[in-house]
């Protein structure tokens, strides 16, 4: 039974969302799932698994993102004991097969990727089955949606499917995979009051995580019955997240104290814990004392140079503003930008993610933007993006249970297809003409533009990617049809021909195999060079998503749903 027949009849639907943090740093992931009978009721997963063979332990609305090997088997989360080594930076869709190395051993990031998928999918059967039962979840059809930072490429995107399919998460109807920052706005929009909003009213959403910093903004197009919204303009972000706050302070470590003989990594993990549970958090430099922050060196001698008494290492105000400045300035110039793009006056900025919630952030953010624009901290801002993914897989299970309706997307890129047109002198390069023997004429390889950098992009509107193929009756009946997709999100104006900024993304195979005898003979045509070929005329229908894009083949008045993908 499909999931409209699941709902039609009455019975249970679960809808999960996972928010995996894979990109870079010490990141968290995160599971939330609710029910098609209570939507209004989210469940976030906050009992993990505080050693190896328990499954629970310890609480937290998140779990790391972390891997350890070990003769017993995978640890994960929080099951690593502290100062041990463990893969935690994983670099998820890199076409370069990047691999992560810890000690002697080296890894792939896809393997890496989908080890942490398969025990966070047990966890997640384990936590359903203690709320549920084990009777209800097997009777229970249930749907996952994924979310992934908004600057990945389609090719990161596809991995982490795979990554998802290889690790056991299994669903009637395909994994929902949207954008972390689309996720979060939704889910922070529909905790707004109502009684302040009007139509025409514009937010900036930022996502601040530990990897990327993702930059949305919306205006309200409607209020009732549901809240709709349309995006502003083309989302925005960088890998500028509070990670490298830390990768910063580790550095300014190793530089000042990795020469002291009694210097060794338990003193660098001891500082590190300090630097990322209090003053990470809680840095405010109008509040801190003036005289510097304490950090733990145990080991190390006293030495009035460097700072260091009775095992603490004072760390000066100038130096920790020196760690926290280019980080926070990144963020502050995105924010600035995403607002200039809009080209309307933004009401308020709304700031989610576990960096989100830094004071200093807020603060920074508040004293640099307009008197006008509200800077706010909704609740749950941690957590905000794996909500946000449950009440988008709920809205797809059923457009009824949709808080927040969104009308359309800017599009980020320019996205199109070279086909080989007849020449014109008034917009071509003469440089690029030739004389086509087939056709009998002079022609162009030329850029034709389905979607252009900028346009709006409807939600669920199909985009039609017309085309043409000829092969030679001679040779056989042609098996196969290749497009290639290509995209650039460099050029302000969409180029005539192919740029040095037009790359792959994608190359689409059709099988022609599904075409019948009788169909292609009907597509024949003698050409000028007095051989017969079969001239297949038809389209590729691209429907864009949140963050993910489908296809089908229209050929000769015919759909096939036969598209494969294959990202560059």
């Amino acid at each position: 039974m499909d999931t409209f027949a699941a709902l039609s009849s009455g019975k249970r639907l679960l809808v999960v969302g996972i928010d995996v943090l894979l990109q870079f740093g010490t990141t968290f992931s995160g599971l939330a799932w609710a029910e098609t009978r209570r939507s209004d009721h989210q469940s976030v997963i906050e009992t993990w698994p505080a050693s190896f063979g328990r499954q629970e332990g310890t609480s937290s609305e998140k779990v790391p993102t972390q891997l350890r090997y070990t003769q017993k088997g995978i640890e994960w989360g929080f099951q690593i004991p502290a100062s041990v080594e463990r893969f935690q930076w994983f670099k998820l869709g890199l076409a370069n097969g990047d691999q992560s190395i810890v000690g002697d051993r080296a890894r792939t990031s896809d393997g890496l990727t989908t080890d942490y998928l398969t025990e966070l999918v047990k966890h997640l059967m384990y936590t359903l089955e203690q709320k549920i039962g084990n009777t209800t979840l097997e009777t229970t059809p249930i749907e996952f949606c994924l979310t992934v930072p908004a600057i990945w490429s389609e090719a990161a995107k596809d991995k982490t499917l795979k990554a998802c399919q290889a690790a056991g998460l299994k669903s009637k109807t395909e994994i929902l995979l949207v954008s972390e920052p689309e996720a979060a706005a939704i889910y922070a929009l529909q905790g707004l009051d109502p009684h302040n909003l009007k139509i025409g009213d514009t937010f900036v959403l930022c996502d601040a995580g530990g990897g990327t910093v993702d930059l949305i903004s919306y205006t309200i197009t409607a209020l009732h019955p549901t809240i709709k919204v349309k995006e502003a303009a083309a989302g925005s972000g960088e890998v500028c997240g509070s990670t490298f706050l830390n990768r910063r302070f580790e550095t300014f470590l190793r530089d000042k104290l990795e020469k002291l003989p009694q210097w060794d990594e338990e003193i660098l993990t001891d500082a590190m814990e300090r630097f990322e549970s209090v003053i990470k958090k809680q840095y405010l430099p109008s509040t801190f004392d003036q005289d510097g922050y304490k950090v733990p060196v145990p080991g190390l001698p006293n030495n009035v140079k460097l700072g260091i008494r009775r095992a603490k290492l004072t760390v000066t105000p100038a130096e920790m503003q020196d760690i926290f400045e280019p980080i926070i300035g990144s963020v502050i110039k995105l924010v600035k930008n995403q607002i200039s793009a809009t080209k309307t006056t933004v009401k308020a900025l709304l700031l989610v993610g576990g960096f989100g919630q830094n004071n200093y952030l807020k603060d920074r953010l508040s004293t640099s933007l307009p008197k006008s624009v509200i800077v706010m901290q909704p609740p749950n801002a941690w957590t905000a993006v794996v909500r946000g993914a449950v009440m988008m897989g709920l809205a797809r299970a059923n457009s009824n249970l949709a808080a927040v309706g969104l009308v359309s997307r800017v599009a980020r890129k320019h996205y199109g297809i070279e086909l080989s047109i007849l020449f014109d002198h008034l917009l071509h390069d003469a440089s690029e003409v030739h004389w086509d023997t087939i056709e009998g004429n002079y022609r162009v390889a030329a850029m034709r533009w389905f979607i252009k950098k900028g346009d709006p992009v409807k939600e669920g509107q199909p985009i039609d990617i017309h085309c043409q193929q000829a092969y030679l009756v001679s040779k056989g009946r042609p098996q196969s049809l290749s497009i290639v997709v290509y995209c650039d999100d460099q050029t302000a104006t969409a180029p005539v021909h192919k740029t040095k900024n037009s790359r792959k993304l994608v190359i689409l195979h059709a099988n022609l195999a599904t075409l019948s005898q009788a169909d292609l003979d009907k597509t024949i045509v003698t050409k000028m060079d007095l051989k017969d070929y079969y001239q297949i005329c038809g389209s590729v229908q691209a429907v864009f998503s949140s963050a993910s894009t489908k296809y089908m083949l229209l050929l000769q008045g015919k759909s096939y749903d036969t598209v494969t993908t294959e990202y560059a």
